[in-house]
C-alpha cells in the first residue's frame, strides 16, 4: 500500500513539474532586440544607458523593479530619439514603470515645444507600451518600424 502511494505521489510531482516547466514564459534578450533596432534602422550616435543608476536618473525607475533593460537616447539637446526596453520583475512593477515612461514622454514633449518644435509631431505620435512584464517607449522618426521590431521580438 505504501509503495503504491509513493509511486502515485512521485508520478503526480513529475506531471506538475513538467507542466510548470512548459508553461513558463521564455526570456527575451532586450539587448539583442536593441541591437536589431540599431542595425535595421541604421541608428548611430545614441548614448547607451548601462546602469540601473542611470536608468533611475533619467526615468526615475528603481533598480528593484527591473529584471533587465536596454536603453539608448540621443545626447543632442535638439534630438529626442529614445528607445527604452524594460522587463519588470512583476506586473505591479510593470505598471509603475509604464507610468514613469508616460511621464518621461510628456516631459520630452513639453521640452520639445520649447526648444525643438520640429520634434513635436514625432513625439506626439509615440506612446509607452506595456506587454505583460515588458514596458517599452520608442521615440524617433521611424518609431513605427522600431515598435514593430519590438512587438515581433516580444511575441
Amino acid at each position: 500500500m505504501m509503495k503504491r502511494f509513493f509511486t502515485i505521489l512521485t508520478a503526480a510531482l513529475l506531471i506538475v513539474a513538467a507542466l510548470t516547466a512548459c508553461s513558463g514564459a521564455k526570456s527575451k534578450d532586450l539587448k539583442a532586440i536593441m541591437d536589431k533596432i540599431n542595425t535595421d534602422q541604421q541608428l548611430t550616435g545614441l548614448k547607451q544607458i548601462e546602469s540601473t543608476d542611470d536608468l533611475n536618473r533619467y526615468y526615475q525607475i528603481e533598480a528593484a523593479s527591473v529584471k533587465q533593460f536596454a536603453a539608448e537616447l540621443s545626447s543632442s539637446a535638439t534630438d529626442y530619439t529614445e528607445i527604452i526596453l524594460i522587463e519588470a520583475v512583476d506586473q505591479s512593477a510593470a505598471d509603475s514603470i509604464k507610468k514613469q515612461l508616460d511621464l518621461r514622454l510628456r516631459n520630452q514633449l513639453s521640452n520639445a515645444k520649447s526648444y525643438a518644435a520640429n520634434q513635436v509631431a514625432m513625439i506626439e505620435a509615440c506612446e509607452a507600451k506595456e506587454t505583460g512584464s515588458f514596458v517599452t517607449l520608442v521615440i524617433g522618426d521611424k518609431h513605427a518600424e522600431m515598435e514593430a521590431t519590438v512587438a515581433e521580438a516580444l511575441k
